[in-house]
C-alpha cells in the first residue's frame, strides 16, 4: 500500500489508531459514569452510546492494526490526487458557520437552508436556486419529522411558527 516496507509500522496512521481507541474507551467510561436511569424498557438510554464506543472500538483497532502494517497512505494516489483545494473546504465550514449563526434568529429550517446551499457549493454546484430547493426541502421535512413526529422541538423560526 505504501512505499514502506509492510513490516515497517507507520507511526502517524497508527497514532490515529490509537486515539480512535482512546476515543472509545472515554465514550464507554462516560458512559458507565452517567446516572442510571429507572429501567421501563429493555433497552435503555445508555444502549446508543455504548454502541457507538464499541463501534469506535472496532474501528480504531482497524485503524490502528492498519498503521502497524504500514499505513493505509498510497504516495501514487497521492500524487495524482494532488494538493488540497482550499476554497472547497472554507465553503463547507463557512456554512457550518452560517447554519450556527443564524438558527436562534432565523429557525432550523433557513438555517439548515443555507448550511445546504454551502455544502453543496463546497462540492462544486453553481446552480445555487436548485440547491435552495432543495435544501429547504430536506431542511423541512427534518424539521416536521422531529417537530410532529418525534415532538422535539427545534425551536422557532421565521417558517417554524407557521407549521
Amino acid at each position: 500500500m505504501t512505499d514502506r516496507p509492510a513490516s515497517k509500522p507507520a507511526w502517524p496512521e497508527a497514532l490515529v489508531g490509537a486515539g480512535v481507541l482512546a476515543l472509545a474507551g472515554v465514550a464507554v467510561a462516560e458512559t458507565a459514569l452517567a446516572p442510571a436511569s429507572p429501567l421501563y424498557a429493555k433497552v435503555g438510554p445508555e444502549a446508543f452510546p455504548y454502541g457507538v464506543g464499541a463501534a469506535l472500538a472496532v474501528l480504531g483497532a482497524m485503524l490502528l492494526a492498519q498503521g502497524l502494517r504500514g499505513g493505509w497512505r498510497d504516495p501514487a494516489i497521492e500524487a495524482e490526487i494532488g494538493r488540497p483545494r482550499l476554497v472547497p473546504f472554507l465553503w463547507v465550514a463557512a456554512g457550518l458557520l452560517v447554519n450556527a449563526a443564524l438558527i436562534a434568529w432565523l429557525g432550523f429550517i433557513l438555517a439548515s437552508t443555507a448550511l445546504f446551499v454551502c455544502i453543496a457549493r463546497g462540492f462544486g454546484s453553481r446552480q445555487i436556486l436548485r440547491d435552495f430547493s432543495w435544501g429547504l426541502g430536506l431542511a423541512l421535512l427534518a424539521y416536521l419529522g422531529f417537530a410532529k413526529l418525534l415532538a422535539i422541538r427545534l425551536g422557532d423560526g421565521l417558517i417554524e411558527r407557521f407549521l
